[in-house]
């Protein structure tokens, strides 16, 4: 098996941006298998995709190519979500993809004690784990720490030094209000070039 050293990624941007599509390329390019998570089936990207049923060690030892998962599926009730407990158990050397996650993951980090383990296991489990949000705000403050590189596309506010904890806090401000420049020029040319802008900041 080839090595590889697993990381965590976040990819902000907002409504309009191509955060999915931005992910699909991603994952493509690094051949990994992966688990595309979202709450309710949505963004469209991943509709095409083929839904895997977590519960099951044996759908989940796919060896190539990307399934979707559907958290509610997993919601017991308001206050528990077995997803992270499924994907905890059944699911290792791959993509985890955590689409729009401000929907399904708490704010705390350690609320959930298989999501907890998650973060805390990842290079042990040689998960690579990828955090989709629209607004820095939406990334649980722990996660900073944990995260190597963060893709910044346009948003509609500007990172708060209170919430994001990380030391390069003020990098991603400078590479926010550039994105936001080329994002709005680019709308103006109304020539699609808007669509997949990302910038890249190593944390």
């Amino acid at each position: 098996m080839k090595h590889r050293d697993a990381q965590v990624t976040i990819i902000v941007g907002r409504n309009g941006t191509g955060k999915s599509t931005f992910c699909e390329k991603i994952v493509k390019s690094i051949n990994q298998r992966t688990l595309a998570v979202t709450y309710n089936g949505m963004p469209k990207i991943w509709r095409p995709y083929k839904e895997v049923d977590i519960r099951k060690p044996k759908a989940m030892e796919f060896k190539k190519g990307i399934r979707q998962v559907v958290a509610a599926r997993y919601e017991e009730s308001a206050k528990k979500n077995k997803v992270f407990e499924h994907i905890y158990t059944n699911f290792r050397n791959g993509v985890i993809i955590w689409d729009d996650c401000r929907g399904y993951i708490d704010a705390s980090v350690d609320r959930d004690r298989y999501f907890r383990q998650l973060i805390l296991d990842f290079r042990h489990k040689m998960l690579d784990m990828i955090f989709v949000v629209h607004s820095p705000s939406d990334v649980p403050p722990r996660l900073w720490g944990f995260a190597s590189t963060a893709f910044i596309g346009a948003t509609d506010a500007l990172v708060n030094r209170s919430q994001v904890k990380t030391h390069s806090a003020e990098r991603i401000i400078e590479v926010q209000q550039r994105v936001n420049e080329a994002f709005r020029e680019a709308k103006e040319r109304g020539d699609n070039s808007h669509y997949g802008l990302f910038k890249m900041v190593r944390l």
